[in-house]
């Protein structure tokens, strides 16, 4: 399993993606290599190449034992932003066209194994480029969310409160959570969660240990970090750990 990791989103490439219904508070993107796999999403069970799921969004999903490249991407970005604009648009799921398809699919024989930062950025600025995605794009939101967004991101504190995270941007918890919402689309706690999380895989792919790095990010425990990870990744920390070569991406 090849891990990568950036500020806003995590790309993962692996051929044991078999996972049962679950949801993400990130959209996600799943392509195969070579064959068809099997989904069930929105009350529909149907084989495909390739889809693009909102967020929270219930789904199986089995590989069939093909090699698959997942991409999970925060919702707050520019990135996630243009793909709900231009492909979901109110729907919960889109199935990838067969050209795009076989595009992607030529660019994985290109560049995999991908083993470094500079060909991971080239490959996946030229994967969305067939999706008609511009990666370069900046999101217009309000600017305290930018700011809150920013301390955040760079923070290296476990502990994030709300009343302290209202203040640095000068609104009330209320007012911030609602204007959270609006320029996001998501829930700051839900926001807060995603976080934590890639903070966790930060930690855990730098070497420390599942529980080290649960406490690191903030989680109560190792097994609150386990059950937050399987719900809202379909896999756990450990399947994360095992056996995978990970890479840093930050992409800005």
């Amino acid at each position: 399993m090849y891990v990568y990791a950036s500020n806003d989103h995590i790309a993962v490439i692996t051929d044991k993606i078999d996972a049962d219904n679950h949801s993400h508070l990130m959209l996600q993107i799943s392509i195969s290599f070579h064959n068809e796999f099997n989904i069930s999403v929105a009350e529909k069970q149907f084989a495909c190449k390739g889809i693009i799921i909102n967020s929270n969004t219930n789904h199986t999903f089995y590989s069939n034992q093909d090699a698959q490249i997942l991409f999970l991407i925060d919702n707050t970005s520019m990135i996630a932003k243009q793909l709900i604009q231009q492909y979901l648009n109110g729907r919960s799921y889109y199935s990838i066209d067969d050209e795009s398809i076989n595009l992607v699919r030529c660019l994985l024989q290109q560049y995999y194994h991908i083993l470094d930062k500079e060909h991971y950025l080239k490959f996946y600025t030229q994967l969305f480029q067939i999706l008609q995605i511009n990666t370069d794009a900046n999101a217009v939101m309000d600017e305290r969310i930018t700011s809150l967004l920013s301390q955040i991101k760079n923070c290296a504190s476990n502990e994030h409160s709300l009343e302290e995270m209202a203040k640095s941007v000068f609104l009330s918890q209320s007012r911030l959570s609602h204007i959270f919402k609006k320029e996001t689309g998501m829930r700051l706690s839900s926001y807060m969660v995603l976080h934590k999380l890639q903070k966790a895989m930060f930690c855990i792919f730098s070497g420390k240990s599942v529980t080290e790095a649960a406490i690191m990010a903030g989680f109560d425990s190792s097994s609150h970090f386990a059950a937050v990870c399987k719900k809202t990744l379909g896999m756990s920390a450990r399947e994360l750990n095992d056996d995978s070569v990970f890479l840093k991406v930050t992409t800005y």
